[in-house]
């Protein structure tokens, strides 16, 4: 990278936090860090919720409702604010 040369991406991806089935909550634009917008039912049949470690505006949520997802899947991503 040349001197004076910056990175800097506006997008965030929230992963799921667990293995198990993904239901996301119904949410559209803005969402604050720490805000759960979704849960993953883990097989011991515990819920897990899915929070967003950035404030930004959500853009796409890329897990289907029902999804089978693994640990560190990408389940959305945000604009930063």
């Amino acid at each position: 990278m040349d001197a004076g040369e910056v990175i800097d991406v506006s997008e965030r991806v929230i992963v799921s936090p667990a293995v198990g089935i993904y239901q996301p909550l119904a949410l559209v634009g803005p969402v604050e860090a720490g805000e759960v917008i979704g849960h993953v039912a883990a097989a011991d049949r515990s819920t897990i919720p899915v929070c967003s470690p950035f404030r930004g505006r959500l853009v796409e949520v890329v897990a289907w409702p029902g999804e089978r997802v693994v640990h560190h899947q990408r389940i959305a991503w945000l604009r930063v604010a």
